[in-house]
């Protein structure tokens, strides 16, 4: 994908997101925020009996905060809890483009930081049905 479609993509994500919404029922909620700047995001998981992912969020902020997230969480839907666990800031990278991120890392990664802190949350109250 060249610069010209990452950035209609991420336009796209911005303006149109299919993730950006508060699900009926969900599993796990977390918020995160950047207050430097007033960016703001809440992530939802939504898992299935297969321990498949649903993710959806809700924010306010820059377009590089809002629509990397949405890239990210389309990025990740219907994946194993599991396989979350690997996703790192390269990952991210590789999606939005490295020029973008450049831009406003701090922004760029703030989906990525709500999503590490919910699956962290996630691990801990899994933790606690188990003892």
């Amino acid at each position: 994908m060249d610069r010209l479609e990452k950035l209609e993509l991420f336009l796209d994500h911005f303006e149109n997101s299919p993730y950006k919404k508060k699900p009926n029922s969900f599993d796990i909620e977390v918020q995160g925020g950047n207050p430097g700047c007033g960016d703001i995001v809440t992530i939802y998981l939504k898992l299935r009996e297969d321990q498949t992912v649903e993710l959806y969020f809700q924010g306010e902020g820059c377009s590089i905060s809002q629509a990397s997230t949405s890239i990210l969480l389309e990025s990740l839907q219907n994946k194993k809890i599991t396989d979350l666990e690997n996703i790192d800031i390269n990952y991210l990278i590789g999606l939005i483009g490295k020029d973008i991120y450049l831009l406003r890392p701090n922004c760029a990664s703030l989906g990525l930081n709500v999503l590490k802190a919910a699956l962290k949350k996630y691990n801990r109250l899994n933790q606690s049905k188990i003892s």
